[in-house]
């Protein structure tokens, strides 16, 4: 069953809260990663046709839930650089009516993709920042995670961005991959910092259920990285980061000054958001809601005229309380207490007093009159400490 369109979510009479960030949800990859359970697909050019239509269309449909012009607009997938320059330029051209001269424009991309033409595309239409699916500059590691691009092809895609006139570049990165040495994730690190990037992404390997890569563990013939190891890897991140003139802003995420991810901390700060493409999630008017990832209904539902299917939750009370310090308890900043006061008529020590006080005495989190954040000593376990909150609530 299709749910209510945007349009309809915003009931009251008042001025609707408007989204300043946009993502674009593009499900294409050259191949799916042994690790990955995002919904992508294999690139087949009819489909992706077929898809940029669709796209255009549920975007034009929720045109009036955007600001204008929008904070941050993120393309992100799969690998939107996989749809080739003409196509990939169509999609863009199309977002530059919702940009201005302060709009952070993001595109992923996987390095094995970019060539002067994709960067060429990037540039003309308003794209300010790429985020690079580096993963791993240890060419066995990419090939267990079945990733499709080689080492050597990382300083190239950089360059040619670059030459493109595009400066603000990030990496992201995987630790805990199975096999993986303090040694080898330090060489990797080593490697990333030396290039001109101005944002680091690292992110523990999730095991996924039914992904290949959980079943050749499940089968015994890979084992994962222990924990200690993990804890290891993940203050040589901060280490690395922090010794290359990055600050850590969030629990996995590093920038040079003023190139924190803006997209993001709308995710972070739990402000406003439209998702559009399968698979795409919303939080709109109090309304999370993540279209179905299934293509074909997708496109179905959009060529009919309609929203695509997509479950939906209204967060009230404590559930939406639990949500938005789970969510801002991951930015080193915490969370502002008078803010969140305002916005739920309780402080979050009188909503969460169980939790949040046992975290306290412990000294994993941090509380002063006007901020309340996870101590970074304790950022490593903080899905325990989110977890108990949730669990309060």
């Amino acid at each position: 069953m299709s749910s209510p369109s945007r349009k309809q979510e915003n009931t009251d009479d008042s001025a609707p809260i408007r989204a300043g960030a946009l993502y674009v949800h593009v499900p294409f990859c050259p191949r799916k990663c042994f690790y990955c359970d995002f919904y992508s697909l294999s690139i087949d050019a009819p489909a992706a046709m077929a898809y940029v239509d669709a796209v255009l269309a549920e975007l034009s449909a929720d045109a009036s839930v955007l600001a204008r012009p929008l904070e941050s607009v993120f393309v992100g997938g799969g690998t939107p650089t996989v749809l080739g320059a003409p196509l990939l330029g169509r999609l863009l051209s199309a977002l530059r009516r919702y940009i201005g001269p302060d709009t952070e424009f993001t595109v992923e991309a996987n390095p094995g993709t970019v060539n002067r033409e994709i960067a060429d595309i990037l540039a003309h239409n308003g794209v300010n920042r790429v985020s690079l699916g580096v993963q791993s500059l240890q060419d066995d590691e990419l090939a267990l995670l079945g990733r499709s691009h080689k080492a050597t092809d990382v300083a190239p895609a950089i360059q040619q961005l670059t030459q493109a006139g595009l400066a603000n570049l990030g990496v992201d990165l995987i630790y805990g991959i199975c096999g993986q040495s303090l040694d080898s994730w330090r060489e990797t690190l080593r490697g990333a910092l030396s290039l001109p990037i101005g944002h680091l992404s690292c992110y523990a390997l999730s095991i996924e259920p039914g992904t290949p890569l959980e079943r050749r563990i499940r089968a015994g013939e890979l084992a994962e990285m222990d924990e200690g190891l993990q804890k290891d890897c993940y203050l040589a991140a901060i280490d690395a980061a922090r010794g290359a003139g990055m600050e850590q802003y969030e629990i996995s995420n590093f920038s040079r000054v003023g190139l924190q991810c803006r997209h993001n901390l709308t995710y972070w700060r739990n402000k406003p958001y439209l998702g559009v493409g399968p698979a795409a999630a919303s939080f709109l008017a109090g309304v999370r809601r993540k279209n179905r990832p299934d293509l074909t209904a997708y496109m179905e539902a959009v060529a009919a005229g309609g929203p695509p299917p997509a479950p939906q939750e209204h967060l009230t009370g404590r559930g939406a309380m639990a949500e938005a310090i789970m969510l801002g308890l991951r930015l080193t900043e915490g969370i502002d207490r008078s803010v969140f006061k305002d916005t739920y008529g309780l402080d979050p020590l009188d909503a969460f007093p169980a939790s949040l006080t046992r975290y306290a005495d412990c000294g994993a989190l941090q509380i002063t009159p006007r901020n309340l954040r996870i101590d970074p000593h304790y950022f490593f376990v903080s899905n325990t400490i989110l977890s108990d909150i949730l669990s309060e609530a």
